[in-house]
């Protein structure tokens, strides 16, 4: 009994001593963030340099050419020289050349200028071509009307249409003549050209041919009686 209680005595006074350690520092407040020391940046003091001026470059008053290379000159004659013949040597020699040059191109002047100029030969000028006068066109042929059988071939017919224009007519008779059938045209009054198959003796084999131009020709033909002249 006597340890468990001293024990106990010391583990109380250790938690206590705990507590007065940690409990203040669970309830005070952190610092504000104005009161925390703000960065400061310093700069170092500029270092000093030395600087010199530099003159703009100029260019050199005086050329100088070495003339220590000697200098071989040949005269007239053919004779070598080491050195300047002189201005009068030089002189003589150039006359001399410009003569020879002026003797030399005025022979040729002379003889170009003494030629006459040939005058230049006049070209023919080309013989204009006729135009192709225009061939008159050729009249069209009158189309010649079939003329129409007599009386005694029959006296029916089939009247297969009537133009205004004859070559219409024409052109319908040829495509039925064609074909095999007896196709005639007669000219009427007012204009009118009249295609007619036929002639038949009786109107029963005209109507058997207005029946063939139905079926072969796809016309539908009017078996009619002749008249006097048709």
């Amino acid at each position: 009994m006597k340890y468990g209680k001293r024990e106990r005595i010391s583990g109380a006074v250790i938690l206590l001593a705990l507590g007065v350690i940690f409990i203040p520092m669970l309830f005070d407040e952190p610092p504000a963030r104005d009161e925390r020391p703000s960065p400061v940046m310093t700069l170092g003091k500029p270092v000093d340099i030395d600087r010199s001026t530099v003159d703009a470059p100029q260019p050199p008053s005086e050329l100088k050419i070495g003339t220590d290379v000697p200098i071989t000159f040949v005269d007239g004659n053919g004779k070598v020289r080491d050195s300047d013949p002189g201005p009068g040597i030089e002189n003589a020699s150039e006359s001399r050349a410009r003569v020879a040059e002026a003797q030399q191109l005025s022979p040729t002047r002379s003889v170009s200028s003494s030629e006459p100029k040939a005058a230049p030969t006049p070209q023919p000028k080309p013989a204009p071509t006729p135009k192709p006068e225009p061939k008159p066109a050729p009249e069209p042929k009158p189309a010649v009307a079939a003329s129409a059988p007599s009386s005694s071939a029959g006296g029916w017919a089939v009247q297969v249409g009537s133009f205004g224009k004859p070559a219409n007519a024409e052109r319908l008779q040829k495509d039925l003549q064609s074909k095999g059938f007896a196709a005639y045209r007669v000219a009427r009054d007012g204009n009118l050209t009249v295609v007619f198959v036929g002639p038949y003796k009786s109107s029963e084999i005209g109507e058997s041919a207005r029946s063939r131009l139905q079926e072969q020709v796809n016309i539908k033909g009017l078996l009619v009686r002749r008249k006097e002249g048709e």
